[in-house]
């Protein structure tokens, strides 16, 4: 009786489980979208004005912004970071010293693994932007799995904009700007697509249903055959 017991428990808690874990699933679907409509309306809103006067909270990245100002090409940084097709490289991050009273780091793009002590920043001086255009992207919060930034080999990990003004002295933004302009610096890879955002909450969901619906089935037809 209690072995009885047991297998049916098994079975039912399994299948209440796995309706559970998909509608989870469709949670998180919901969620995803959002997020991803919230990313297209900022992106595809008008320009605002930098530096933005309220920067404790995100609800401006995306948006697009200009600043005025200098590049501080000396103190590039280079952050690990893969590129849309999964290649391991890094972003390389300048300081941007403004006329107002804010400065910002601006993410000039992307260079293979092994460029990183091949390439000269000079080509950004040799630019002589004064003036640039790009969206904006809110500093990220350290998170127990993000290693420490490697300062003295100049590897960094963490895009935070306390931990870049510590280093390099400066007042920033809680706001990085990212050039999305191909144009600004063709000796780089730059590459922008702020909805490229994976959402497989769909197919999740419809896994962990199908696995109810297959335990369900099979419940069934084992008590079918007890029964015959």
């Amino acid at each position: 009786m209690i072995k009885k017991f047991i297998f049916h428990s098994t079975f039912i808690a399994a299948v209440i489980c796995l309706l559970i874990l998909g509608y989870w699933q469709l949670q998180r679907l919901q969620w995803k979208n959002d997020l991803i409509s919230s990313i297209e309306l900022n992106y595809n809103s008008k320009t605002i004005d930098f530096p933005i006067l309220n920067d404790a909270d995100n609800k401006y990245e995306y948006m697009q912004t200009h600043i005025e100002g200098k590049f501080m090409v000396k103190q590039s940084m280079f952050f690990f970071r893969s590129n849309l097709r999964g290649e391991s490289g890094y972003e390389i991050v300048v300081p941007f010293k403004t006329t107002l009273s804010k400065d910002v780091y601006v993410i000039i793009g992307w260079i293979p693994f092994d460029k990183k002590d091949e390439i000269d920043l000079k080509f950004i001086d040799d630019s002589a932007l004064t003036k640039i255009e790009g969206s904006l992207i809110y500093s990220k919060k350290r998170k127990p799995l993000i290693p420490d930034n490697d300062i003295s080999s100049n590897v960094w990990y963490l895009m935070n904009s306390e931990e870049m003004d510590i280093v390099n002295n400066l007042n920033s933004s809680n706001y990085l700007l990212k050039i999305t302009d191909k144009n600004y610096f063709p000796q780089i890879l730059i590459e922008f697509e702020p909805t490229n955002i994976t959402n497989n909450h769909l197919q999740y969901a419809g896994t962990w249903f199908l696995l109810a619906l297959v335990n369900t089935i099979m419940y069934i037809y084992f008590i079918y055959r007890k029964v015959h």
